[in-house]
């Protein structure tokens, strides 16, 4: 469909740009609506892109007008501030799905646990422990998303990418993509790739990744019951995001030395560690909820979830200054008691 039909309509606010005859960029849209948070202030200025025509005229918009920009994907990993954001925010809308050459390609638009169902009914093997992970296809390289014994990178053949700073269409292999725990090149280098598709290698012939625990007692499962198993244990661990706001798990489970994972055991005999490239990686939803009685903490209308202290909840009407100083209180209680920094998973816009 040609994106000229496709236009939306403007707010009240909006103003078509001369030298963008084939979009719209609207003026003070809340943000807080495109997240999984549901908090947040409004954009200065906001587009949605369905191209890379597209994508090159937002960032010439942005130039002309001499403000920053930030890609927008499903809102699931960010927080905005309550008094938004002073510049730009670009929506990537890029759609379509197709399978070549044994690669299954997705636009960075696409819904990830939309995709996910579709490869599953496609009797594909590889992503089904991601599912029910909110999001969108493109922002899952950049997290190198992870779940349930699984990561993205262990089935992501390429990923193609706008590099921002010279106008210029990129291919970066699996190895070039510098996937480690819950982060990549693109994390690394925010505002300088825009990703724009996904190319995935998946097998008709695979056999179910049951390393998770909670996944071991199943017995020679389909692709749907591995599915319906994480989604299972996913509604457990998170909040209804039909009632509450939450970006997932908000913090990174801490990679320590051996030196300070002996330490920490022998205080907390029980806390579960986990081998790490660089050391040893903690459980830190043990450490709050175990070791540090935090489970449940609250500031204002944010709190750390019953059910998973990685998860910080927010009612409807939360303010993101509530999470943001009940997260600050976590880090500073770690740093005092246990003498470890946390970092949060969660980017603050």
């Amino acid at each position: 469909m040609n994106h000229m039909t496709r236009r939306r309509r403007a707010s009240q606010h909006s103003v078509k740009l001369v030298f963008a005859p084939l979009m719209t960029i609207e003026e003070n849209i809340l943000l807080a609506p495109l997240t999984t948070f549901k908090i947040g202030g409004p954009a200065r200025f906001f587009v949605r892109v369905k191209n890379i025509d597209e994508l090159r005229e937002a960032l010439a918009f942005a130039k002309e007008k001499n403000i920053s920009f930030f890609i927008l994907g499903g809102g699931s990993n960010i927080l905005v501030r309550d008094e938004g954001f002073p510049g730009l925010v670009i929506k990537i809308e890029i759609g379509g799905i197709e399978e070549k050459d044994g690669l299954l390609i997705a636009g960075a638009g696409e819904e990830w646990d939309a995709l996910v169902l579709y490869v599953v009914k496609k009797n594909l093997w590889g992503i089904e422990n991601l599912s029910g992970i909110p999001g969108s296809v493109g922002a899952a390289p950049v997290q190198n998303i992870g779940a349930y014994g699984a990561e993205l990178k262990e089935t992501l053949s390429f990923v193609e990418a706008f590099d921002m700073s010279r106008g210029l269409i990129v291919r970066f292999s699996n190895a070039e993509c510098g996937f480690g725990y819950r982060t990549s090149m693109f994390k690394k280098e925010p505002g300088r790739f825009c990703i724009t598709s996904v190319e995935l290698k998946l097998s008709k012939n695979g056999v179910p990744n049951l390393s998770y625990r909670d996944l071991q007692g199943l017995k020679n499962p389909s692709l749907l019951l591995v599915r319906e198993a994480v989604l299972g244990i996913r509604a457990k661990k998170f909040p209804d995001l039909t009632q509450e706001g939450t970006a997932g798990s908000f913090f990174l489970n801490p990679i320590v030395s051996k030196e300070k994972t002996e330490e920490l055991l022998r205080r907390f005999p029980q806390l579960l560690k986990f081998p790490a490239e660089n050391g040893v990686k903690i459980s830190l939803a043990w450490l709050l909820d175990r070791a540090l009685k935090l489970k449940g903490t609250k500031r204002g209308s944010a709190r750390l979830f019953e059910r998973q202290p990685l998860v910080i909840a927010a009612k409807r009407g939360a303010r993101a200054g509530d999470v943001r100083e009940l997260a600050e209180f976590v880090a500073s209680r770690m740093r005092e008691e246990l003498k470890i920094e946390i970092e949060p998973e969660v980017r603050i816009l």
